[in-house]
């Protein structure tokens, strides 16, 4: 794995299947459930696509949030082993952001998924150096305001709405 424009195209397409699948995963989940909970409730289609925006980015913002805490977290406070994305062969946000700045050190851990004897190991010590935790985090915050920027332009005030826009916020300060 050299560098050169062939790896930084590599890592976009990385990066994308990546999100693709976060979507599927999680937040097209969120997503069609706050849909429904607005097509059931006979609200208008701004509101409902405002509902769809809202779970989308609140449900990509919550595992973007759910990668870092594989890293950040203890193996108590989130009922699965800490690293087991690595340790399950999985790249998630931050060691592809990671492996922006690393490519040499992390793109022949990715393309084989951890699997060597001290891999896992060395992919932690190559996140702790670069800004890929933090990166995710942010790209996490961004989420979050695109959910609540959503609500906001499509939900007059009230306690509904500020529970909404609450809620999303928790998501990425949780801990677990």
């Amino acid at each position: 794995g050299g560098s050169g424009s062939g790896s930084g195209q590599q890592q976009q397409e990385q990066m994308i299947h990546y999100l693709r699948k976060n979507f599927y995963k999680t937040a097209s989940l969120m997503a069609n459930s706050c849909k429904s909970a607005a097509i059931l409730g006979q609200y208008d289609d701004e509101i409902v696509e405002a509902s769809y925006k809202y779970g989308k980015h609140l449900g990509i913002a919550f595992q973007l949030v759910d990668d870092v805490l594989d890293f950040d977290g203890s193996a108590s406070d989130m009922g699965k082993a800490s690293l087991a994305d690595l340790n399950a062969g999985l790249a998630t946000a931050p060691v592809l952001f990671a492996a922006e700045e690393f490519p040499n050190d992390i793109q022949p851990l990715i393309e084989r998924k951890f699997s060597y004897e001290g891999d896992v190991e060395k992919a932690v010590e190559i996140l702790r150096k670069s800004d890929g935790i933090q990166r995710t985090k942010d790209l996490a915050q961004v989420h979050v305001e695109l959910a609540i920027e959503s609500i906001m332009k499509s939900v007059g005030p009230s306690d509904y709405r500020d529970s909404l826009v609450h809620l999303a916020r928790k998501v990425v300060d949780r801990t677990r």
